[in-house]
């Protein structure tokens, strides 16, 4: 997480520049950039049920980018969310349900630039467990091509939504 923090302290004055709208975006983005970083991929580095319900919840969150809340039983969709942490115990699980659950949380209500970032963090760090990286140094970090590269991902993601 030190390679993520030096490099996304600019981050959130330009987060909160962004429309309410692509404040979501950015965030739907995030966690499918996420996804698409795991080695070797998000479908061999977790259990079934954790793919499934976290493309599910993604499609459910996409569908209903403009509401106010999930459109399902809340207390359902996280209790079973927070179950995937109890059936998989694979590295990163618990930053994906984080960066899930702050995304869904935050229906109610405008996402502030705190919780982008925090969900932009979420999925960083969920990608650095699964590295296994024996001792986290943030020069182990940069040593790393799939953290560098998520994190100027991440910040293209950024630049982007200003251009859309």
């Amino acid at each position: 997480m030190l390679l993520w923090d030096e490099e996304s302290r600019a981050w959130g004055e330009r987060i909160e520049a962004l429309s309410p709208d692509r404040r979501r975006l950015l965030c739907l983005d995030a966690i499918d950039l996420c996804f698409a970083s795991f080695r070797p991929s998000f479908e061999a580095d977790f259990a079934p049920a954790t793919v499934q319900f976290a493309h599910e919840a993604m499609a459910l969150f996409r569908a209903r980018i403009a509401e106010d809340s999930l459109g399902v039983p809340e207390e359902q969709f996280f209790d079973d969310l927070y179950a995937l942490q109890e059936n998989d115990f694979s590295p990163g699980v618990a930053s994906i349900v984080m960066a899930l659950s702050e995304y869904a949380s935050g229906l109610r209500r405008e996402l502030s630039a705190a919780d982008v970032l925090a969900i932009l963090s979420a999925c960083y760090e969920a990608v650095l467990n699964s590295e296994r990286i024996p001792r986290v140094t943030v020069e182990a970090e940069r040593g790393n091509e799939n953290l560098v590269n998520l994190v100027a991902a991440q910040r293209e993601l950024i630049t982007a939504a200003f251009a859309n």
